[in-house]
């Protein structure tokens, strides 16, 4: 079996575009990606940092005092009246808004400057801010009709931005988004309070239905750190195609043929591709993470559990792209073409790729491509990898690593009922 190592790597190492794409292509990218995503998925908002133009056509007392008045000259009882006259102050959207904005995880990423609409939109042209936001006449007295008395067309919010691409505006505009949603959302759930019970309960402040709880122990997963991985369990499965491929070669120039004459069972072979396959995803990965460690810092553990867990997942993955290069080697074995290994890197690779996260995070995509991308190899790994790296325990890891572990059973039984025997060679 050692001379079958040594044969493919030596044969591996003659090729060096092979030898750039396995292991410098990987380093190249997750540099790219971690430079260009650096912040954002570890939750620093310095790329996201703006400064927004708020112009305000609304007096906001003016308009309390106007459902007020309103509400001393309907036939309510005293009692409603009064009930009413404390949820409009408790209720009224600008304060809300305000408190929105100033919210705490907003202050390093948000600058709210008052200007008037001129200025405003001057501004907004010279690109001193990224966006306006418009707080339009009687939106007070509005929004309180239709939030209290679902009287009326209430209100809207207007956002001004002169980059519909911007990434700032295009945040920005969710917040917003999702302020209004949530008012909504409340507003309708008091209104449907109110049919059912027959009494008016109004709609307290903004409420916090859920918070954010952070269960590892780790900090969150930076862009560095991501992409790593990301670009770790897409590039190994080139060494899939690669390896494959290469018995091609040997088929032709017939050492294949020598290799039988020999008097090595033809699955000695096909076991030799599959122990070459682990041998070089392993070093992949070993230098991958070697290089990304010493230059970015991406591993915060350095405790022998750790690396120990990171081994464990690293054997598990190779095994498991070993056993494509055990499939790929037996297609190309039994139909004389390398057809299928290019059509495993040129094409399946980057669907796995896709469906995996190693672009982007699964959690930005639909739910559907997520469900997808954690049975893909590459998917499965890169959730082990990254939930070991957050801090969960070894029990985390059996579900994916339990589905890379069946799909490389799976891969190798499939290859040894294709791998032709030696009478039909």
């Amino acid at each position: 079996m050692g001379t079958f190592l040594k044969k493919d790597i030596l044969i591996l190492l003659r090729d060096r575009s092979d030898l750039l794409i396995l292991l410098m292509m990987p380093f190249i990218l997750l540099t790219i990606l971690g430079f260009a995503l650096r912040g954002l998925l570890g939750g620093d908002t310095e790329a996201l940092n703006m400064k927004v133009a708020l112009v305000e056509l609304d007096n906001e007392q003016a308009g309390v005092e106007q459902f007020i008045e309103e509400l001393e000259h309907m036939s309510l009882p005293e009692e409603v009246v009064d009930e009413l006259r404390v949820a409009a102050a408790d209720v009224s959207p600008l304060p809300l808004l305000h408190r929105t904005l100033d919210d705490k995880s907003l202050q390093d990423m948000i600058e709210i400057e008052e200007l008037e609409a001129s200025v405003a939109k001057q501004a907004l042209l010279d690109g001193e801010v990224a966006a306006i936001l418009i707080v339009p006449e009687e939106f007070t007295y509005s929004s309180l009709q239709r939030m209290l008395f679902n009287e009326g067309e209430g209100s809207e919010l207007s956002i001004m931005v002169h980059d519909h691409s911007s990434l700032q505006a295009n945040t920005f505009q969710t917040i917003i988004d999702q302020f209004v949603r949530t008012l909504n959302f409340e507003t309708a759930i008091s209104m449907a309070a109110k049919e059912e019970a027959g009494v008016m309960i109004p709609v307290a402040e903004t409420i916090e239905l859920g918070g954010i709880e952070t269960v590892s122990t780790n900090d969150p997963i930076n862009s560095f750190q991501y992409y790593t991985i990301a670009m770790a369990v897409m590039f190994v499965l080139f060494a899939g195609s690669t390896i494959s491929s290469k018995a091609y070669v040997e088929k032709t120039q017939h050492v294949f043929y020598r290799i039988l004459l020999s008097g090595k069972h033809p699955f000695v072979y096909l076991s030799g591709k599959v122990i070459s396959t682990i041998v070089v995803v392993l070093g992949q990965l070993l230098i991958l993470f070697s290089l990304s460690g010493l230059i970015f810092q991406p591993f915060l553990e350095t405790s022998l559990e750790f690396w120990l867990g990171m081994a464990l997942i690293s054997l598990v993955l190779a095994i498991c792209v070993g056993g494509f290069a055990a499939l790929l080697t037996s297609l190309v074995v039994r139909f004389n073409s390398d057809a299928v290994s290019h059509i495993f890197s040129g094409g399946i690779v980057s669907i796995f790729a896709f469906a995996g996260g190693s672009f982007m995070p699964v959690s930005e995509m639909p739910a559907i491509i997520g469900n997808i991308g954690s049975w893909t190899p590459n998917g499965a790994a890169l959730s082990a990898y990254l939930q070991w790296m957050q801090g969960f325990g070894m029990s985390s890891l059996l579900v994916p690593l339990g589905r890379i572990t069946g799909m490389a059973l799976v891969l190798l039984l499939v290859s040894i009922f294709i791998f032709p025997r030696r009478r039909s060679i």
